[in-house]
Order: C-alpha cells, then sequence, then structure tokens
C-alpha cells in the first residue's frame, strides 16, 4: 500500500514536471518565434522610443549649455547619461542602414529568417536600453553651482617679479617659515598689488606643498562674518550647518584637522574678530598661518600681526618694463618713446595706473595721442583715457571714502592744493587748517598741532600720505594726488587746483562764483584779473608766483569769504586797498616777498590769527600790527634788519606762537616776550646774551613755554631739530639769572666757551638738576670740574632722562661724577663723547659703568692723555652682562692706553658691537688676547665679537699681532679690516695650541686694507705654505708698504667675487708682482 502510494506521488509529480517543461519551452519558443515574425513592428517600435529619447537628450542638451554659460558645474551623472545616448545612437543608425541594406538586396529572392530573427532580438535589447535611459534621464537638474576656485586655478594676472615686489614676497615668505609667526599682514596704497602678490604666494605655497591646504576668502570694506565662514567652509569641500557660535565652533574643529593650513584674508578695513569667525591660531593652532591684506598699516595693528610688510611701489626701471608690457611695441618706437616715459612716469610706480594707463594707449602711434594723454595726466583730467576712471581713479576713491571722520576727509583734499612732488609740512598744513577751521572742537594751536599730526599718522597708515626724507613733512603720490584733485574738484567740494603746471595767466572760463579754494600756486602768473567774482572761495593759493604787474586793488573786493590767502614768494611790492574787505581773513602768508616794505594795510584785518613775514624786508614793524588783538601766530623770522617798537609785541596777549630766527631780540624785547602768558612756542636769535645783565626775571615768565629755541650764534638754529626745547649759548661769562627756567625745561642743552666760575655744571639748574636733559654739549668750558658732585646737596633725579653727551675741549674735568651717583642719574645714556679732556683718568668708575652700561650704544674717547684702560670689568657684579647694546667704539689718540678691557665678563657681553676703530694708541700691546707664559689668552669670552663689521687699526706702534685664529673663527660677520700704520705687527693672525685657522675663515669680509706695516711678514703665524683661505666675499684688496710681507693666503681658486686690487704706491708694484 504504501509502495503503491509512493508510486503514485511520483507519477503525479513527474506528469506535473513535464507540464511546466513544455510550458516554458513554449514560452521561450514563442518568444523567439517572435523576434522572426515581429522583427519589423520591434524595429519600429524601437526607432519611435529612441526619437522620444532624442528629444529627452536635446532638452538636456539645451539646459547643459545654459548651465555651462552661468559658469555653474555640469552633474557627472548627466555627463555619462549623454555619452550612452549618444553611443546608443550610433548603433541604432547603424541598424537602420542594414535594414535598408538587407532590403534591397533581398528583392525577388527568398526571405533570409537568420537575419531577421537576429534583427527582431537586437530591436528588443536596444528598446529596454531606451527604456532605461528614459527613466535614468528624469534629472531634477543638470548642474551645480561651481566650488570657489582654488588658489592655483586663479589666473596668473598681472604678477611679474620686480625688486619690490620680491622683497615683500621674500619677507612673507621668511615670516611664513618662521614658526612663531602666525598672524601676516601685507598692506599697501590700493592698485599696488597687494591681493596680486598674495595670490601669487598661495599658488608657491599649493607648488610646494607646505600646507595641507591653501584657503583664499574676500572679507572686503563691509564683512559679513557668516559668508566668511560658508567660504573658507566651501574651500575645504565642508557642508556649514547652522550659524552663530555653533558653526564657528563647527569651523574650527574643521580646520583644526588640517595639520598645516594657510588662510588668506584678502581686503581687510577694520578689525576683524578671527575666535568669532571660527580661525584657531597662535596657541590653538600651531600649524595655522594667516595671511591678511589691507590698504591701511594701522589694520595690522589693529589685528596685532606678528609681522607687517609694506608692498612699495616700483621703481622707474620696473615701472618702464611694465608699462612697456601692456602698450606695447609702439612705445619703443624714437617717436613715441621720450613721451611714453614720461607718461609711465606720471604713473608713480603705481601698477594699477601702470596697466590701466598702458592699455588705454595701446595701438596708438601717433605722437600727438601720447602727447595729449600726458598733458591730461599731468593736469589730473583723464577724461579721454578709457577705464582711469572707472579702474583706476573709482579704486583709489574707495580708499577715501572709508576715511572715518569728515576731517580726516578734508585734510587729505587739503593737501592735493600743493603740487606734485611738494613736501608738504604739517606747519603749513596747520596754519592753513587754523584759517578754515577745519578742525572742530579744538582752539590753541597746540592742540590744532597735535590733531594735525593725529590725522597725518592716519593718512599715512592708509597710505594715503607719503613719509618725506624731510623732517616734519609727507607727499602725496602722484597718481593720488590725481585721484584728490578728482575727487576735490566733483560734488560739492569744489577746488579749482592748477599748482606746478606752468600757468601764465589767470584761467578764464571758470566757475569762480562757485569755487570753495583755489590752488595756482608754484606758477609762473604775471598778472592777475581786475575783481574776479569769488564770493564762496575760503582759500586762495597764489605763492611761488611772480605776479610782477602787481596786485590790482580792487582785487578782493569780491571775496568776503577769504579765510585763508598766501602770497608768499612773489614780487609784489604792495598791499591793495582791497585787501581791506577780507573782514574773515584768518591766515595770511608773506614769507619772502623781498620786495614788500610797506604792511601797514594789515591792520585792518581783525580777525587775523596767523602771520608770516618770514624774510621780508620790511624795515619797521608797524605800530598798527598791536591791534590784532587776535593774533596768535607771528613769524618774522630771517627779517634781520626789521626794528620792533618797544611795548608792541606786549600788546599781542592772546600771542601762542613767536618765531624770530635770525631777528635779534635784545634785553628789553625779551622781558617784553617773557610775560606772553599764552606763550607755547618761541625760537628767539638772541645775540648779545653775554651782555644781558644779572637781573633775574620773575618765577611766572615763560610759565606756559614748552617749546622753544633760544640760541646766540647765528647759525646755530640749525643744530636744533629732535628736541621741543633747546638752549644754546656761546661766550657767556655771567651768571643767566635771566635764563634760569629755560635752563630748567631744556632737553637740548649747548654751552661753548663759557668764562665764569662754575666748576659743578649741575649748579646751573640746582632745583631740578637737568632733569628733563637728554642732549648735552660742553665745549671749552675750561673750569668745569664734573657734570655732577654729590658730595655736596644734589638733586636725586640729576640728568635723568640724559642720552647724548658731547664733552669736547674741557681741560679741568677729571671726573663725570664726584661722589656717590644717585638713585636716576646717567641712566638713559646712549652716546658718550668724550675729547680733549687732559685730566679725565677713570672714564667708568665702577658704579658709573654699572649705571650706563645696558643703554650704551656708543662711545668714543679721543685725545685724553689720562686713561690707560676704557672698561674696568673688576668689582662689578658677577654674572651679568656687560654692555649689551654698544655698537660702535672708538679709540683715538689716547698715548697712554695699554688695554681696552680688563677683569672678568659673562658670555654674552658686548655681543653687539659692529664697529671698531682704534687710532694712534702707542701702549696698546693687545686687543683681543695676552701674551702669557702658557702662551696666548683671550680676553674676553667666546662669542664677544660674533656681530662685528668693521675693524680699523691705525697707528698703534704696540701692537705685534691682532688676532688669534679662535677668535677669527668668531668673526663671522666681519666685512672690513683696515689695518694700516702699525710699525710692530708681524702677523695678523697668531698661532694658538690645538687651534688652526680654518679655510673657511673671514666668510662675510668684502674690503682688506694693508698699509704701512713695514715688520708683517705673514698674514698667519702658523701657516704652512700651502694653505689658502676661500674669502668667498672679498672684493676689493689694498696693499702698500709691506716690504716683508712674502705671501698672501689666497689661491687661483680663492676670491671668486675679487674685482679690485689697489697697489698704493709704484714702489710696491714689483713686490705684489712677486707676493
Amino acid at each position: 500500500m504504501a509502495l503503491s502510494s509512493l508510486a503514485q506521488c511520483g507519477l503525479e509529480m513527474g506528469s506535473e514536471l513535464a507540464n511546466n517543461t513544455v510550458q516554458s519551452s513554449w514560452k521561450h519558443l514563442k518568444s523567439r518565434a517572435g523576434y522572426l515574425l515581429h522583427y519589423k513592428e520591434k524595429v519600429e517600435k524601437l526607432k519611435e522610443r529612441f526619437e522620444h529619447l532624442k528629444n529627452v537628450r536635446n532638452d538636456i542638451n539645451r539646459s547643459v549649455e545654459t548651465a555651462n554659460r552661468g559658469g555653474e558645474v555640469i552633474k557627472d551623472v548627466v555627463t555619462a547619461w549623454l555619452k550612452k545616448v549618444n553611443e546608443l545612437e550610433t548603433e541604432v543608425v547603424n541598424m537602420e542602414k542594414e535594414v535598408e541594406q538587407n532590403k534591397r538586396c533581398l528583392k525577388g529572392c527568398s526571405p533570409n529568417c537568420r537575419w531577421r530573427y537576429q534583427l527582431g532580438k537586437e530591436a528588443t535589447k536596444k528598446k529596454a536600453v531606451v527604456e532605461g535611459l528614459l527613466e535614468e534621464g528624469n534629472f531634477e537638474s543638470v548642474s551645480q553651482l561651481p566650488p570657489p576656485p582654488t588658489i592655483e586655478s586663479m589666473p596668473v594676472g598681472d604678477f611679474m617679479a620686480f625688486s619690490s615686489t620680491r622683497i615683500a614676497m621674500d619677507n612673507v615668505m621668511n615670516a611664513i617659515e618662521d614658526e612663531n609667526k602666525h598672524l601676516i599682514g601685507i598692506y599697501g596704497m590700493g592698485g599696488v598689488g597687494k591681493t596680486t602678490l598674495m595670490e601669487e604666494i598661495g599658488r608657491r605655497l599649493k607648488k610646494d606643498k607646505k600646507f595641507d591646504a591653501v584657503v583664499k576668502v574676500v572679507v572686503s570694506q563691509n564683512p559679513n562674518i557668516e559668508q566668511i565662514r560658508r567660504d573658507i567652509a566651501e574651500e575645504l569641500g565642508m557642508t556649514l550647518w547652522g550659524s552663530g557660535e555653533s558653526a564657528a565652533r563647527a569651523l574650527a574643529a574643521r580646520l583644526g584637522k588640517e595639520k598645516k593650513i594657510a588662510i588668506m584674508l584678502d581686503d581687510i578695513w577694520a578689525r576683524l574678530e578671527l575666535k568669532d569667525i571660527g580661525i584657531p591660531f597662535r596657541d590653538d593652532h600651531k600649524g595655522c598661518k594667516i595671511l591678511l591684506t589691507s590698504r591701511k598699516s594701522e589694520v595690522c595693528d589693529l589685528m596685532e600681526t606678528d609681522v607687517s610688510v609694506l608692498v612699495d611701489v616700483l621703481s622707474e626701471e620696473d615701472s618702464w618694463d611694465l608699462f612697456k608690457s601692456k602698450a606695447g611695441k609702439v612705445v619703443e618706437t624714437s617717436d613715441v618713446e621720450p613721451v611714453a616715459k614720461k607718461v609711465a612716469k606720471e604713473c608713480g610706480g603705481l601698477p594699477l595706473a601702470i596697466v590701466v594707463v598702458g592699455r588705454a594707449l595701446r595701438g596708438f602711434k601717433e605722437r600727438s595721442v601720447w602727447d595729449d594723454a600726458l598733458l591730461q595726466l599731468q593736469q589730473s583730467t583723464p577724461a579721454n583715457l578709457e577705464g582711469v576712471e572707472e579702474q583706476l581713479y573709482k579704486s583709489l576713491e574707495l580708499s577715501y571714502k572709508q576715511l572715518k571722520t569728515d576731517e580726516m576727509k578734508v585734510l587729505f583734499l587739503y593737501c592735493c592744493l600743493f603740487r606734485e612732488d611738494y613736501d608738504i609740512s604739517e606747519d603749513e598744513l596747520t596754519r592753513y587748517a587754523v584759517g578754515e577751521g577745519l578742525l572742530k572742537g579744538v582752539y590753541a594751536l597746540e592742540d590744532v598741532r597735535s590733531r594735525v599730526h593725529f590725522l597725518v599718522e592716519k593718512l599715512k597708515a592708509s597710505c594715503l600720505l607719503l613719509t618725506s626724507d624731510k623732517m616734519g613733512c609727507v607727499k602725496l603720490h602722484d597718481v593720488v594726488r590725481d585721484v584728490a584733485v578728482y575727487i576735490a574738484s566733483k560734488d560739492d567740494n569744489h577746488f579749482f587746483v592748477k599748482a606746478g603746471l606752468g600757468v601764465r595767466d589767470w584761467p578764464e572760463g571758470e566757475n569762480w562764483e562757485a569755487c570753495k579754494r583755489i590752488s595756482l600756486m608754484n606758477n609762473d602768473l604775471q598778472a592777475l584779473p581786475d575783481r574776479p567774482n569769488c564770493p564762496r572761495v575760503a582759500t586762495l593759493l597764489l605763492n611761488i608766483n611772480p605776479i610782477t604787474t602787481g596786485i590790482p586793488s580792487n582785487f578782493f573786493q569780491r571775496m568776503a569769504a577769504l579765510k585763508v590767502l598766501d602770497l608768499s614768494d612773489t614780487d609784489i611790492e604792495s598791499l591793495p586797498l582791497s585787501l581791506a574787505h577780507l573782514t574773515n581773513l584768518v591766515t595770511l602768508r608773506l614769507d619772502r616777498c623781498q620786495k614788500l616794505q610797506d604792511i601797514t594795510m594789515v591792520e585792518k584785518l581783525k580777525k587775523l590769527e596767523i602771520l608770516g613775514l618770514q624774510k621780508c624786508r620790511v624795515s619797521v614793524l608797524p605800530e598798527e600790527i598791536g591791534t590784532l588783538v587776535n593774533l596768535k601766530l607771528l613769524d618774522i623770522s630771517n627779517c634781520s634788519a626789521l626794528r620792533i617798537p618797544p611795548n608792541l609785541i606786549s600788546k599781542l596777549s592772546r600771542l601762542e606762537e613767536l618765531y624770530m630766527i635770525g631777528c635779534n631780540a635784545n634785553k628789553d624785547l625779551l622781558a617784553e616776550i617773557a610775560f606772553l602768558k599764552r606763550l607755547v612756542r618761541l625760537h628767539v636769535y638772541v645775540r648779545d646774551a653775554k651782555n644781558f645783565s644779572q637781573d633775574s626775571l620773575p618765577v611766572n615768565a615763560w610759565e606756559n613755554l614748552s617749546h622753544f629755541i633760544v640760541y646766540n650764534e647765528f647759525d646755530w638754529f640749525s643744530l636744533a631739530s629732535l628736541h621741543r626745547r633747546n638752549f644754546y649759548l656761546k661766550g657767556v661769562s655771567n651768571s643767566l639769572n635771566w635764563a634760569k627756567v629755560l635752563l630748567g625745561k631744556t632737553e637740548d642743552l649747548i654751552l661753548d666757551d663759557w668764562q665764569w666760575d662754575i666748576v659743578n655744571l649741575v649748579k646751573l639748574d640746582e632745583q631740578n638738576g637737568f632733569a628733563d636733559l637728554k642732549k648735552l654739549r660742553i665745549t671749552r668750558c675750561h673750569r668745569i670740574v664734573c657734570l655732577l658732585d654729590t658730595t655736596k646737596v644734589a638733586p636725586s633725579n640729576a640728568y635723568r632722562d640724559l642720552e647724548i653727551i658731547n664733552l669736547w675741549n674741557l681741560e679741568n674735568l677729571n671726573r663725570i661724577c664726584q661722589g656717590p651717583l644717585p638713585a636716576l642719574s646717567f641712566g638713559k645714556v646712549r652716546i658718550l663723547d668724550i675729547m680733549r679732556c687732559k685730566k679725565l683718568n677713570n672714564i667708568f668708575p665702577s658704579d658709573l659703568l654699572q649705571r650706563v652700561h645696558c643703554c650704551l650704544e656708543e662711545l668714543a674717547v679721543k685725545e685724553c692723555d689720562e686713561p690707560q684702560v676704557v672698561f674696568n670689568f673688576e668689582g662689578l657684579q658677577q654674572g651679568s652682562i656687560m654692555l649689551p647694546n654698544l655698537s660702535k667704539l672708538t679709540l683715538q689718540l689716547l698715548p697712554n692706553l695699554t688695554t681696552i678691557w680688563t677683569g672678568v665678563v659673562s658670555q654674552g657681553s658686548l655681543q653687539k658691537l659692529s664697529t671698531l676703530e682704534v687710532f694712534s694708541c702707542n701702549k696698546l700691546a693687545y686687543m683681543f688676547s695676552r701674551q702669557s707664559d702658557t702662551g696666548h689668552q683671550r680676553l674676553l669670552p667666546s662669542g664677544t665679537f660674533m656681530n662685528l663689521k668693521e675693524l680699523k687699526i691705525s697707528r698703534c706702534r704696540g701692537l705685534s699681532s691682532l688676532f688669534l685664529p679662535s677668535i677669527v673663527h668668531e668673526l663671522r660677520r666681519l666685512e672690513r679690516l683696515e689695518l694700516k700704520d702699525n710699525e710692530a705687527m708681524e702677523k695678523i693672525v697668531a698661532e694658538e695650541n690645538g687651534v688652526r685657522l680654518e679655510k673657511g675663515a673671514f666668510p662675510l669680509l668684502k674690503d682688506l686694507l694693508l698699509i704701512n706695516l713695514s715688520k708683517l711678514s705673514s698674514f698667519y703665524g702658523g701657516e704652512s705654505a700651502a694653505i689658502f683661505l676661500d674669502w668667498p666675499s672679498l672684493k676689493y684688496i689694498k696693499l702698500g708698504g709691506c716690504p716683508n710681507l712674502k705671501r698672501l693666503p689666497i689661491g687661483p681658486e680663492s676670491a671668486t667675487k675679487l674685482k679690485k686690487v689697489h697697489v698704493a704706491g709704484d714702489d710696491d708694484i714689483e713686490w705684489f708682482q712677486n707676493l
């Protein structure tokens, strides 16, 4: 039973399997038969669906083209899909061609069943591919926004490695390589190439693979912190979610994953809080270097950069090279080149200006076009030069617009009134600013000067003003001045500026009624119009013009608003009656009007505060000047023949500044001046001071005087430079009771040829002890014994601020300080110069040396008979580094000097010494080492002379040798060695036990002079015949008067940079040839 059931089940299963097999085979057979029987239908369906696919593809292609034009990036999946469709199209086209070909071949023949079968099958497969592509091609978008450009992908642009850019590049790269520098500022005026330089640095960092990532973002004048964060994140391939502190933390965490990263922040205008952005640096991320660019050096200060690098303008040569590259070969033609060079020079080395102007003139071959372009640039009106206004002027105008106060803006524009390349003094700006009332809330002249100085420094920090080589002056870059004129001439500024252009006639056709400030200074104006209508003009500058015909009587009649008038350096002989109409005039300058003799008309100007009469030939200062009760500044300097009536100056009770350089003040006039209670600044020549009476002035004399130059030698005024309070007297034979208040305030004091009894200089200022004195020069005051005697009562702060001391020709000076040294005295002395002080024995007693050694930078001791040693370190505190800042030491004609230094000093002492000069010290037997029974011994520890650059030894007859090899090996920076007239010198480098002179000695020596060393037999006492030094930097040798010298250690491969060998005399030529 069981077996039969099993058998039955087996039969049923077999029947079912057979049935399934048949069904499967039938379906397969039916499908295959369909390829054969319905091949035409399958091909038509393929063509139909493929046409639809092509339409979809065409739509997508149009979207791709639109995205490309918009600078977007096409998605990879879209690109791959289009490639597949294009490949399928080729296959379908080929199939259609095959169908057509077979139709022609089969006409009248039996059908090819195999071919039809294959065709139907292939069409079915391709239709399935089409359906799949249609499904895949349903893209939401075909593109995406591009990532920010990486540094290496940015165009090189106009970067060219000129000298100024190389210097800036080197400074930045050195800072990047310094592990202690993390925040690096790059600053310079607009258009100088800061961004271009930064991008070039970024490319180099990328190329050298010194950083894992280099990121650059633009900050601009209105920074968006969130956008800056996003830009940094995108460059790192990071999607930044959120905002505020959470986003900053996320960005900081991402930046922290980069071991070394450089972040470049371009175009910063104000302080940016890096931590608020999420940029970790310094201790938070030592591998993060931050570079920033700004037009303002003060932004670098506000950002607390570790180093700030100036990108300077190009040299004239580099400017021409850049200009040629932009303007084309036409500039090298003989006709155009001369004027083209002038055009390039007008660009002032500013790369942006050179590029814009060069491109604007590219291709123009006519000389006339270039001449006109030059004229436009000179007149600051290049309206017809394409791109100059839009690309150059607008760019630089942005710096002006970013100035934070109206005072800064108006002072900057005021600077364009001066001619090109003019040294604009802060004093001139002050006198004009007072006149116009440019500065609000400041009334005293000293406050105005301080404000002007502050604003000038701000403008310099913004790279809108440049430091001049002339002290107290600034300059405008030529292009920046052009932009200032451009700004000043538009909107509501109403400047008219034609300064320094050679103008001969008063300009016609101008809208004078609207003008507020007119500058025609530094021209060739011969005549002025009769009555110009200038009702709004506040400043009129006509200085440095001939004006040979004089000023018409009615010239000022329609200038009622005029506040500043400058007629300096003109040939006018009189002042016109219409001057009386200038009832609002505050500043009048008539300096150097040498034909002007009568200035009585000035009395009409009751609001006048500034009156300049420098070097005028006015014989008498009119009594009427005394009615100018508002006068704050009177300048009568170099009016050598001027007579000042008694009691006139005392009437000017509001006078704050009085300048009488080269204009003698007698004792009565000086007494008048002393009682001007508001007087703050005084420059006065007191020719007869040595005859002034001994009467004292009251205690309240000079009570507000803070700046003065008082002198009695006509040409000594020029000695005053850095200090505010200067007092110079010569030939005085009585006490200075009249000047005691001035002496107590003095910062720079010169006393020459005094004959009266004073042995202790501090007695001149017993109350203050010259505590404010910074510079002292005493000459031929033969009764002076010391500067300070503390054996009696002396101020505890005597000579507290003294920095420079010159003691010359003082026959009885035997000590600088007699008695215990007060705690605050002489602690700031930087320069000490002693000459012909015959009784001075001990230059530096131990207490004085201990006091001055830290600050002392220069010491000169000349023609003094007594000193045997200069620095005696014995008895000083052990372990102290001595004279750490001494850089120059000069010793001359010291007949009893036996050693320069004695005693033990610590290693590290004297390490800034760069110049050592010793002349005519005949008892000096050693300098660097001393001969002993065991050989030569060093006088100072190793490393002492590591920074010595210049060594000159002359007429020292006791020196038989100079160096030891171990000392020579320290002279790694020595550049000049000059030995002259040292009669006893037998060798320059002596033998030293266990140390031989190395071939690489004197690696930086450029100049070697050996003159009149009659006993010199060898350069190195331990040398063999074969030794040669490398002398890698040697350029110049001068030899002569060394008859016993048989050879120099210079071989055929030595001194590869040697350019000149100078043999001193004719007799030395044969000797030199035998060396």
